[in-house]
């Protein structure tokens, strides 16, 4: 028997979580680059903040890197994987909470609060209840060592 046939198999509700992980830590990325270039801004330069900019764009490259890794380690059925993306998804509405308490009359914070929890909410339930959590149950305990 394979080592790919003794695993069990990854559920759908999974597999999304698993590609908006990717697709998060990809744009997390970019996101740190387009940081980076700013330093080179001349209102930025003016500002002293270059060196800011730059160590910023830097932790949301790593933090991505560290994402992509987990997306990786959800479909191996790894739980410390799950426990990373619940975690980042919660303090991901925390930072939402929190914009909205800072600017109440904000329509656009309190959008991304309500698409934010509800993207959350799916999120850790795909991970947690049903099939997801049952997946990682079995992923811990019954997946063989692979030959080597």
């Amino acid at each position: 028997m394979s080592e790919a046939s003794s695993r069990p198999r990854v559920p759908g509700l999974v597999i999304v979580v698993v590609v908006l992980t990717y697709v998060s830590g990809i744009l997390d990325i970019l996101a740190g680059l387009v940081l980076i270039l700013l330093r080179y801004d001349d209102e930025v330069r003016r500002a002293g903040e270059a060196l800011a900019i730059t160590l910023w764009g830097a932790a949301m490259i790593l933090l991505g890197l560290l994402t992509i890794a987990m997306a990786s380690g959800l479909t191996r059925g790894r739980n410390s994987a799950r426990i990373f993306v619940t975690v980042f998804v919660s303090l991901s509405v925390l930072v939402s909470v929190i914009d909205v308490v800072v600017r109440p009359t904000d329509a656009s914070a309190v959008w991304s609060l309500v698409i934010g929890g509800v993207v959350a909410g799916l999120v850790i339930l795909a991970l947690w209840a049903g099939r997801g959590a049952e997946f990682f149950r079995r992923s811990r305990r019954g997946a063989p060592a692979p030959a080597g």
